[in-house]
């Protein structure tokens, strides 16, 4: 059995981090399941490029993945400004709707996602949003 402990971040040591570096750190932090922690060190990123899309796509990723679900929709809403023709942008919006239970305005995403075409690598990116949409948890 592996036993690992959960980061502690500081804010000394986001502060301490270059831009680059947390934005790094913070994809790390996500894959390995700790979302508030990755949003600690990517509100850095997000602050100093502002136009940054695949920070915000992290940022929305990450609120997704702690249930903060109108966090969620605003990253990507913000993603979906910087790359209005990601199909993946308008999926994981969508996605975010739909677990607000507001199925009408989700549905409008997914159609424009669906118009947009799917990429093969989007499947992927959806199931770091959504593992098991059939049996979450």
């Amino acid at each position: 059995m592996t036993f690992t402990l959960k980061p502690i971040i500081t804010e000394a040591q986001v502060a301490a981090m270059e831009v680059y570096e947390a934005y790094r750190y913070g994809q790390e932090l996500l894959a390995s399941r700790y979302p508030r922690e990755a949003l600690q060190v990517l509100a850095k990123v997000v602050d100093a490029e502002p136009d940054h899309a695949e920070a915000w796509e992290l940022v929305g990723r990450a609120h997704f993945a702690a249930a903060h679900l109108e966090p969620a929709e605003a990253a990507f809403r913000r993603l979906v400004e910087l790359e209005p023709t990601s199909a993946w942008a308008h999926t994981a919006l969508g996605l975010s709707l739909d677990r607000q239970s507001r199925h009408r305005e989700g549905a409008v995403q997914h159609r424009i996602a669906a118009g947009l075409g799917a990429v093969p690598g989007d499947a992927h990116r959806v199931e770091l949003i959504d593992p098991d949409p059939v049996n979450p948890g």
